[in-house]
């Protein structure tokens, strides 16, 4: 199995053996969390050196009663199998996971100025439009575009920047060939 598909497959398995999905992938979103926030509480998981019943003692007393079974089951594999250092990517296969079983499509949009949250809904709607999918919208600001915004889903960008509109007039100019021995005056 290469490590590109250990994430889909554990994702795929979790969001199968969860009653509630959603409120599984809202528990693994808040342990992922924790993980970030607490870098001494990840590079406890991290280290080979302790071992994995000292891990799993930790992971019981710290999650216990505060997540579902399922949920803490499903941490305990991980660390049995040697695959919980895939935590954060399988948050992310099963977020993906989620929103293809729902229809619905990630994106991220980068904008200058920021567009604000009309301009958002206007463009979500354009977007379910086209690709008969809802979209959820990340923006952010980047001045590098000069203007307008760029869409990035799936393997897709749409592209509505000013910097690439410049691009294409130059070489639309560079392209465009000149009869040799003209001259211009004024």
């Amino acid at each position: 199995m290469s490590y590109s598909a250990i994430p889909k497959t554990y994702a795929a398995a979790f969001a199968d053996a969860s009653s509630s999905p959603e409120e599984a992938e809202q528990e693994l979103d808040s342990i992922v969390s924790i993980f970030q926030i607490e870098p001494q509480f990840r590079d406890f998981f991290d280290t080979p050196s302790v071992k994995k019943e000292d891990k799993e003692a930790v992971l019981l007393k710290t999650f216990q009663g505060k997540i579902s079974e399922i949920t803490l089951n499903f941490l305990q594999v991980l660390l049995r199998r040697g695959r919980f250092s895939f935590l954060s990517e399988i948050h992310e296969a099963l977020k993906e996971e989620l929103d293809r079983k729902a229809g619905r499509v990630r994106a991220k949009v980068r904008s200058y100025p920021l567009l604000d949250e009309a301009s958002l809904a206007k463009l979500r709607e354009v977007l379910k439009e086209k690709f008969k999918s809802e979209f959820i919208l990340e923006s952010s600001e980047d001045p590098s575009l000069l203007g307008g915004f760029v869409v990035r889903f799936q393997d897709l960008a749409i592209d509505s920047s000013m910097k690439s509109q410049l691009k294409k007039v130059r070489q639309t100019l560079l392209d465009s060939k000149l009869p040799v021995g003209v001259v211009y005056e004024n």
